[in-house]
């Protein structure tokens, strides 16, 4: 199993093929195109991870053996009030019989960085062949697993994406495990080991989620998370990355703030100058590569009316409250993790993740922790290599922790 987890990741590594995936007809009834992503009003009742409907979907690639069913969904969530939402994702099952020990483990991904507008959501870029998070689902699938990726809050569906904030994201990502398990898929049964995996914002998104498990889903049989580069301190994250390639993800930050938190919004619209109030619409509409061609090394004091930066902004009243309720490091997560990022990543603070591994640590968490020393290579590249040199090594321990192999006790 082993060995085709890491056979395959290099293949995905290397490119992401296209080719036919046999699709099945939706559970439930759903509207055509892009009327999907607009949920029933009023939301039905139900609990978190509820399926609303369902439709075939596409993921065009020749890197798994065998025939994949993709499934879209819209399934119920919680926002970071605690408030039900619609959001919707995909569910990949590879047709083939799973041939390990017990039922077929499912993988729950939380995206990396899409970016703010509705076109970005995964589960319209999967059909497309568009969606790298491909490159990671592939060697997954190949090996067996069941993957769902959310789309998190506000990406397709209505409203602003709340862009790394703590709840929503940890509340979408575990959703997503309870609506594929519901799903009535005999191929993953609603007892199925559950992992999950993110990156980048992906891995702060799991990070939390980790954390938010024992209250929010004690019923989810979760046996282990990967955590990549996750951005667990905003604020000292908006400073790392003003003038970087992806600077524009701080204009992402802001807007998901207000959207979630309006009573900031006039502290918000009092520290921007002109610029800096379009600079948060453009940014609101846009997917990350859109982001970067507009706003890639821009400095965000162009934007603030006392040229000061964004991020000095954050770091006060009353905007640093908000702020600061999306730290991630306070509780202790109750599964094992895996940890990693690079001491050469331009856009997370390595000492941030060091930072969040160390108070795991403390509050006695089990962590296998891997820091990569590595060179300066290429602007965002330098962010997104350990993702792919993580992969080899974390792919097993995912294997391990779904065989039931313990994990040695503490931190490593």
């Amino acid at each position: 199993m082993k060995a085709t987890m890491l056979a395959g990741l290099t293949v995905a590594a290397m490119a992401v093929p296209t080719a036919a995936v046999q699709t099945v007809a939706a559970a439930s009834p759903a509207p055509a195109g892009d009327a999907f992503y607009q949920p029933p009003s009023p939301l039905p009742a139900g609990a978190p991870g509820d399926v609303i409907r369902t439709e075939p979907s596409g993921f065009p690639t020749t890197a798994i053996k065998g025939p994949v069913t993709t499934t879209k969904v819209m399934y119920l969530s919680r926002d970071t009030h605690d408030r039900p939402i619609a959001v919707t994702g995909t569910v990949f099952v590879p047709d083939g019989p799973w041939r390990g020990p017990g039922p077929r483990p499912l993988v729950v991904d939380g995206p990396g960085t899409q970016g703010q507008g509705d076109q970005c959501a995964p589960s319209k870029l999967f059909a497309s062949g568009g969606e790298y998070e491909a490159a990671t689902i592939i060697p997954m699938l190949a090996e067996g697993y069941a993957v769902a990726v959310t789309d998190f809050e506000g990406l397709g569906t209505p409203g602003i994406h709340p862009y790394m904030n703590r709840l929503s994201q940890a509340h979408n990502v575990i959703d997503m495990g309870r609506a594929a398990l519901r799903l009535g898929d005999p191929s993953i049964p609603k007892d199925a080991p559950v992992a999950l995996w993110g990156y980048s914002q992906g891995g702060g998104a799991v990070a939390s989620a980790v954390e938010q498990l024992p209250s929010y889903a004690p019923e989810l049989h979760v046996v282990g998370g990967f955590v990549g580069a996750p951005p667990a301190d905003l604020a000292a994250t908006a400073k790392y990355i003003d003038g970087t390639a992806l600077m524009g993800a701080i204009g992402y930050t802001t807007n998901g703030l207000v959207e979630d938190y309006p009573q900031i919004k006039p502290a918000v619209e009092a520290a921007l100058n002109d610029k800096g109030r379009q600079f948060l619409e453009d940014v609101s509409t846009q997917c990350e590569s859109e982001t970067i061609a507009q706003f890639g090394f821009h400095h965000s004091s162009e934007f603030t009316s006392d040229g000061r930066s964004i991020g000095d902004h954050l770091t006060e009243e009353p905007i640093k409250s908000v702020v600061d309720a999306q730290r991630i490091g306070l509780i202790k997560p109750t599964v094992p993790v895996f940890v990693t990022n690079s001491t050469a990543d331009d856009l997370v603070p390595p000492s941030n993740v060091e930072g969040l591994v160390h108070e795991w640590c403390a509050l006695g968490a089990d962590v296998t922790y891997r820091e990569y020393a590595l060179p300066h290579v290429a602007p965002v590249v330098d962010h997104s290599i350990p993702g792919g040199l993580a992969l080899p090594e974390a792919g097993p321990w995912m294997a391990d922790r779904f065989a039931g192999t313990p994990v040695p006790a503490g931190c490593h």
